[in-house]
This record gives C-alpha cells, sequence and structure tokens, in this order.
C-alpha cells in the first residue's frame, strides 16, 4: 500500500512530465495550425506567388501587412473557409513569393502583380481583407477596380503613415547587404510582440519562419523597405472619398503601431463604412481575436 509520502514522491516527479506535456499541447495549437496550413505556388505576370486556397462560397482575398505573411491569417483561415472561398498570398517581397532586386512595391505596382494573380485564377468577383499595408492596398485596389470588388475589410490600415519612415527606409535599403547579415532572432521576436496582445501567439517556429526569410537575404530587406512606399502614399488619403464599394474597418484599442484615434479621419473620408473598436486588441487582430474579426465580416458580407 503506498503511503501519502510516496503519492507525494510520485507526484513531484511526475510534474516536469506533466509541464512537458502542458507545454507541448500549447505549442502544438500554435505549431499545428501554422505548419498543416497547406500552400501551393502559382505563377502570375512574371511573378511566383506562394498562397493558401480554401472552402467554399464567396471569394475572400486575404492580404497581410508589411514584414508579415500568409501565416498571419492561420486562425481566421478555418473560421472563414466554412462560408467562403479563402485565398491568403504572400505579397511579391514578402514570405516566399518572388523578391527581384531594383523594382518598386508601391500601390500601384502592388495591385497590379495581385490583379494579375487573381486573373490567373479566374476570380473575376471578390472581397478584400487587408492588414495594415495590406489594408492600403485593398483600398486602393478597391479604387482602381471597383467593377471587381464587393466589399473590402480592413484591419488598422496603415493610412497616412509619417512620410520620414519612406526616406528613411531609402536610406536603408542601400545597406541592405550589410543589414541582412545582422538579422537576429530576438529582434525579429520583439518585432512579433509589438503586432499582437496575447503574446503566446507569438511561438519559436513563427520566429524561425521570419529569420530564415531576412537573415543574410538582402533581396526580402530591399523589397521591406522599398515597401514602405506602400504605407506613406499620401494620394491614398486623398482619395479615400472616391472608393464606391462598402468598407467595414476594425481596429484595437492596444495596436501598438497604428493607434486606432486615426479611424475618425479615414471614417470621415470614406462614405460607405462601418467600423468597430476591439477593447484589448492588437495590430494583428486576425491573430489576437481571431473569432470576434470572422463574425465582423460575416456580418458584413451578408448585410
Amino acid at each position: 500500500m503506498i503511503s501519502i509520502w510516496g503519492l507525494l514522491g510520485v507526484g513531484l516527479l511526475a510534474l516536469p512530465l506533466l509541464w512537458w506535456l502542458w507545454r507541448k499541447s500549447r505549442l502544438g495549437e500554435i505549431v499545428s495550425s501554422f505548419a498543416t496550413l497547406p500552400v501551393e505556388r502559382v505563377e502570375a505576370g512574371g511573378w511566383e506567388f506562394r498562397l493558401h486556397r480554401s472552402g467554399r462560397g464567396p471569394d475572400l482575398i486575404l492580404l497581410h501587412g508589411i514584414g508579415a505573411d500568409l501565416y498571419c491569417w492561420r486562425w481566421l483561415i478555418p473560421l472563414l473557409n466554412q462560408n467562403y472561398r479563402v485565398l491568403a498570398l504572400d505579397l511579391p517581397g514578402f514570405g516566399q513569393s518572388s523578391k527581384p532586386a531594383s523594382v518598386k512595391y508601391g500601390l500601384d505596382e502592388q495591385v497590379e502583380r495581385l490583379k494579375s494573380l487573381l486573373i490567373e485564377l479566374k476570380i473575376n468577383h471578390f472581397y478584400l481583407v487587408g492588414n495594415s499595408m495590406g489594408g492600403n492596398i485593398a483600398l486602393w485596389y478597391a479604387l482602381k477596380y471597383p467593377h471587381q470588388v464587393l466589399g473590402s475589410v480592413v484591419i488598422a490600415p496603415a493610412v497616412a503613415t509619417p512620410a520620414f519612415l519612406r526616406a528613411s527606409s531609402q536610406w536603408l535599403s542601400l545597406v541592405s547587404w550589410p543589414l541582412s547579415h545582422f538579422v537576429h532572432r530576438r529582434a525579429l521576436r520583439w518585432a512579433h510582440l509589438h503586432t499582437v496582445r496575447d503574446k503566446s501567439r507569438v511561438d519559436q517556429e513563427r520566429v524561425e519562419a521570419t529569420w530564415q526569410t531576412y537573415h543574410r537575404n538582402p533581396g526580402a530587406l530591399r523589397a521591406f523597405f522599398a515597401a514602405t512606399e506602400s504605407l506613406t502614399d499620401p494620394r491614398l488619403g486623398q482619395r479615400l472619398n472616391e472608393i464606391k464599394c462598402r468598407v467595414l474597418i476594425l481596429w484595437g484599442t492596444h495596436d501598438n503601431l497604428v493607434p486606432h484615434v486615426k479611424r475618425n479621419s479615414l471614417e470621415a473620408a470614406l462614405s460607405l463604412h462601418e467600423s468597430h473598436l476591439h477593447e484589448g486588441g492588437g495590430h494583428h487582430l486576425q491573430e489576437d481575436e481571431p473569432a470576434w474579426v470572422a463574425q465582423k465580416i460575416d456580418s458584413f458580407i451578408r448585410q
């Protein structure tokens, strides 16, 4: 018969194993949704795109922000592809899509590249969902090709970003080769942590994937710096009132990158808009609060 002290000893010995199992299951929630998201590669307009497609229904195109990739949507996709045909992609210059040197990554260029991909995939009418820089691209696409866009959902759009960012990035792009050799995992982890309120969303595999994209890859850094043009382009703010489709704007109160106080000027410029503020959400609301974001998108589309 085992004594109370024996049971206590067995329990103490089991604690490390129990902690490991809990930690494995917690990471499993993160890693499995990251690692098992199926991707494919498609050539369009002279560019190679890495993308994910799943689901059935109206087409929903997901556009990530600067420095991110399609995996920022990994928790949102399973909530959307039950009712929609979801397409998430690495925008040119990011993730594992093409990153040629000496090309522009502004709003006009990225919209045309996205259009070439959608033509290749025979997607003619769709909803656009964009976070940060992706929100800017979604709005610009809706302005240029209103007959294609059924509606736009923008999550913390980076409209009217200070112009000094573009000037700084132009100088940094000149030294992208040496900078690429000093890309550190700690710095990338710090950057990821500033996009979310829920810090558990940033695991080691996420950091490692970003490190592999930018470490000793000056082309990736040049693309990153060149893409700041899509954040600082003053034309977007000046022409928001020309957008004719409905726009859903989602913000988080704890966004460290694009303060939600900017939403007043954005809302004033958009005639057909709906806006929601999440108490506690960060810049990547789709990672912090995927269920909330999915519900808002679904409600917006079904109106």
